[in-house]
């Protein structure tokens, strides 16, 4: 009970990633809110001037009023609208610290505008619908957690109801409706809350489902090397930054796979591919690793000399005498398309069979 009591007032600890949803749907309602809340202020603080303009006279303690509210609100939204244009044209990462404190300054304008003009109307005798429009406009246009939102809809109206009991009293009426209306705010900004969680939710989840696709898609079961369809994406693209470069394209395979097979069985078969596969990323790295097909193993690795590419066969070479051995057929040249790295790959599997023909257990190519 208590944890259900927790996540409906927003007190469990979020996801990383639902969190980050959040966030950033209040950092995209920013934008037009404030511009409109900032247009509105102004267009009013002007209207103040303009009046007194017409009339001739000076400013009245009224229209002295009227104006600094409108300024405050109108510079408050500013502040909001600013940084979130900022970081709409510059495509930042937003800090959750200046977020926050970016909208509690608009959303504490908010409040004590409403509650400044709304007092002033109630005490003229005329409707607070201002406090009440701005206590809805805080409870349903962001992304609040309920116990924050209560705080802020409960204090300002305990605050607005102290101001008005004490400058010209309340009806019984209003002792009835005013606490139903601040409940129904709450409410609400409980139901708005948890259906944006619901959707974060599902959006983070559906963005996890697809990144496993995604690596399933582009990496081997077996070897957790990457796959043929991951060396398409990495080379067909013709913006990739891995093209236009010089590389070293190598073909290996185990010797007498297919013996050690039929003899030892294909679990046996299994744990030496897997084994090959952790040698030839350890000395080439993970990245330039692709499993090519059955026990072939392809490596496209960025130009490096050929003394130090010879020393890097050795080392793989000392690491499995022990317990298979593996030939290699590679070359080098440069790549400006995937039909280039094509070509490289049909001359290293050229050397490659040279070398299982010339005596198994070598690596054939040249610079």
């Amino acid at each position: 009970m208590l944890l259900k009591i927790k996540k409906i007032l927003g007190l469990d600890k979020l996801h990383p990633d639902v969190q980050f949803f959040l966030d950033s749907e209040n950092l995209k309602i920013a934008q037009p809110a404030s511009f409109i809340v900032m247009i509105v202020e102004f267009s009013f603080f002007l209207n103040t001037i303009i009046y007194c303009i017409r009339s001739g006279r000076a400013p009245s303690a009224n229209n002295l009023f009227y104006r600094k509210l409108y300024a405050f609100l109108c510079l408050a939204a500013a502040q909001f609208f600013a940084y979130s244009t900022y970081h709409k044209i510059k495509k930042t990462h937003f800090k959750r610290f200046t977020l926050d404190l970016s909208m509690v300054i608009f959303i504490f304008s908010v409040l004590i505008f409403g509650i400044c003009i709304s007092i002033k109307d109630f005490v003229n005798g005329e409707q607070i619908l201002v406090f009440l429009t701005v206590n809805l406009f805080v409870s349903c246009l962001f992304m609040i957690k309920p116990y924050l939102a209560i705080l802020l809809i409960t204090i300002p109206f305990g605050l607005f109801y102290y101001l008005m009991a004490t400058t010209s009293g309340i009806s019984n009426a209003t002792r009835v409706n005013y606490p139903v209306i601040m409940f129904f705010l709450i409410i609400v900004n409980i139901a708005h809350y948890q259906q944006f969680l619901r959707i974060a939710n599902h959006n983070v989840l559906n963005h996890a489902l697809a990144e496993q696709l995604r690596n399933a898609s582009r990496y081997d079961f077996l070897t957790k090397l990457k796959n043929r369809t991951a060396l398409n994406m990495d080379f067909e693209d013709a913006d990739n930054p891995n093209l236009n470069s010089s590389f070293i394209v190598m073909l290996t395979d185990i010797d007498n796979f297919k013996i050690y097979n039929d003899t030892k069985g294909h679990h046996f078969g299994d744990e030496l591919l897997k084994r090959l596969a952790s040698i030839m990323q350890n000395n080439f790295g993970k990245t330039h690793c692709y499993r090519y097909g059955g026990d072939e193993y392809l490596i496209v690795l960025p130009e490096i000399s050929e003394e130090l590419f010879l020393e890097k066969i050795r080392i793989a070479k000392e690491c499995t005498k022990d317990e298979f051995n593996f030939s290699g057929g590679y070359t080098h040249g440069f790549v400006s398309s995937f039909e280039d790295l094509h070509h490289l790959i049909n001359i290293a599997d050229q050397n490659l069979y040279n070398a299982k023909n010339t005596g198994k257990n070598q690596v054939i190519g040249s610079f």
